[in-house]
């Protein structure tokens, strides 16, 4: 079961969270973006460190409020670190909420704390292997199964804090209540599931908050009640680390080991590494995954103080005295149940070859040694690592920065390099930075190092200028440039608020000169036209004259014939 969840909406490929996995768990391909259960070891850090909200811990909210809502008898066990993790001014507010949102009892799991003390302290007593490990910390609990197996018996078999607690809410409120365990850690989450019948839901204490919330519940507003059973300041120091014993360790339990307290993962992996490899003896190490212990979960809620003030806040809660008298009753659990095995979590994941490897550097442009930045922005420590990744399906080739650089930028080159348009690069005061094949062809024909010379040298124009004190971030307009003659449209750009510009510069005088010639021979043809039209209009009045004047000698002649007729007539016997 996955225990983060994925939102590929909000992703933005930064890969900050595959840098900050320690295993590698997370796959970036095209297609897909999802946690490698194999060989993920529940660290939380990945959500912990995601800017963007893309990462989150699997939500078990809804189940525990079902739970209370349908009537069960809900307990709960809380983490001894909620004294950092909320505004809190008196522990037994947090118990008063808790009992608020319905739950019937409320313990901390402090108590569970000091059973597992106790049981380490007779396992070291009796032990004689080279070194101990404690086994508090689930997280780091299956960094060891994963991938140190030679260390597994240096582990402690004990179960955690959390599963003593919960084994032993059973045993004492019966098998059927409903036990429901509030801390900073997503590992958590997951060794409930793999170990039964102790806890049945994990909430972190974001989910919390996001409860009291919803809740309309106050922590301030809330008055103080003891919890249900006490707990020692023995296990109330857990989430701080270093303090499962006193110092003097060494005497007071066996003269063969020396206490050590680990936190975060490169720490406990060199550790590890040194254990593994015999280098180091007589060390008992409490190894915690997250850097400051549990004080400093992944999950903690959103309005948690600073990592020291959680420090603070815990160390007040384990040092303020407790008038509770009644007996913990820590011995009344069987041995037995506290008892737990740990083994090899072997993966399915194929071995990769060294051939198979090389192939896909190669493919990524790593020829050699040289070419292997390892500048580990893809997320991965060396291109190497990036290589197996690959080959195993869990990244893409094209998501490498150094491939993806080259690539943008022989682009880029062949782009620039060859356009028609003339360009320039200058810098803030509008001197030139760089220039391409085509501006120096236009305005460099002696082929001279024009760098750092002002624009203004070659183009007698004021739109750079102009640009500089807009605030637009590009002006555009044609130009005509006298001292060589020719026209273009000119486009600059303003980048980074100035910083720099860009001129890009094509050349219309062709186009201009055509137009022209257009233009010219479209006047004269008017011209023409006018003076056909004239002529024609001259003709056809001189037509129409000589058709006038024809027309009434004719109607003369005939008005004088027609007369004639007529008297002849008259005159006829």
């Amino acid at each position: 079961m996955n225990f983060i969840d994925f939102d590929h909406e909000k992703c933005d490929e930064c890969f900050k969270c595959l840098r900050v996995c320690p295993t590698k768990a997370i796959a970036f391909t095209n297609h897909s973006r999802h946690i490698i259960n194999d060989l993920c070891i529940k660290c939380g850090r990945c959500q912990k460190e995601c800017p963007q909200g893309a990462l989150t811990i699997h939500l078990d909210l809804q189940g525990v409020q079902h739970a209370v809502q349908t009537g069960k008898t809900v307990i709960a066990s809380i983490a001894p670190s909620f004294a950092g993790a909320f505004d809190l001014d008196a522990p037994g507010k947090m118990c008063a909420a808790l009992k608020k949102l319905g739950f019937s009892a409320v313990e901390e799991t402090a108590r569970g704390a000091e059973m597992v003390s106790i049981e380490y302290e007779k396992y070291i007593s009796k032990s004689n292997l080279p070194n101990i490990i404690t086994s508090c910390c689930p997280s780091s609990n299956y960094l060891i199964e994963h991938y140190y197996e030679n260390v597994i018996d240096s582990v402690i078999p004990v179960v955690s804090p959390m599963l003593a607690h919960g084994f032993d809410i059973h045993a004492r409120y019966g098998s059927d209540v409903f036990v429901v365990f509030i801390g900073p850690c997503l590992a958590k989450k997951a060794e409930a599931l793999e170990i039964e019948n102790s806890i049945d839901a994990v909430i972190t204490f974001k989910e919390l908050e996001s409860w009291f919330h919803t809740a309309g519940i106050s922590l301030q507003n809330m008055v103080p009640i003891p919890f249900d059973t006490p707990s020692s300041k023995r296990g109330r120091a857990y989430p701080l680390g270093g303090s499962l014993w006193r110092k003097d360790l060494k005497t007071r339990i066996s003269p063969h080991y020396k206490y050590i307290h680990i936190d975060g993962v490169a720490a406990c992996q060199e550790f590890l590494s040194a254990v593994n490899a015999g280098e180091i003896t007589g060390y008992c190490a409490e190894l915690n995954i997250c850097e400051g212990s549990c004080v400093n979960g992944p999950d903690m809620p959103s309005c948690a103080p600073n990592r020291y003030r959680r420090v603070q806040a815990v160390t007040q809660n384990v040092e303020t005295p407790r008038n509770d008298q009644r007996d913990p009753g820590y011995h009344r659990l069987p041995v037995e149940v506290l008892k737990r095995t740990f083994e090899p979590l072997r993966t399915n994941i194929p071995e990769i070859s060294d051939f198979q490897v090389a192939e896909i550097l190669i493919t990524m442009g790593k020829y050699s040694k040289q070419d292997q930045l390892n500048c580990g922005a893809c997320g991965y420590s060396t291109c190497h690592d990036k290589a197996v990744a690959i080959a195993h399906g869990f990244s893409d080739i094209n998501m490498c920065m150094d491939t993806l650089r080259k690539k943008a930028e022989s682009l880029q080159s062949v782009i620039v390099d060859n356009s028609p348009n003339a360009i320039c690069i200058l810098d803030s005061e509008q001197r030139i930075q760089s220039v391409n094949p085509s501006f120096n062809h236009l305005f460099n024909a002696s082929k001279i190092k024009l760098d750092y010379w002002p624009i203004q040298a070659l183009i007698e124009d004021t739109i750079f200028e102009d640009l500089s004190r807009s605030s637009r971030q590009l002006i555009s307009k044609k130009i005509y440039l006298d001292s060589i003659d020719r026209t273009f449209f000119c486009n600059v750009v303003k980048l980074e608020n100035g910083k720099n510009y860009v001129g890009i510069l094509t050349d219309i005088t062709e186009a201009e000169n055509s137009r022209r010639e257009l233009d010219r021979v479209k006047a004269e043809t008017m011209v023409t036209c006018q003076h056909v039209i004239e002529k024609q209009m001259r003709v056809a009045q001189e037509i129409a004259s000589l058709l006038g004047e024809t027309t009434a000698e004719t109607k003369v002649g005939l008005n004088k014939l027609k007369t004639l007729v007529l008297t002849d007539g008259g005159d006829t016997p």
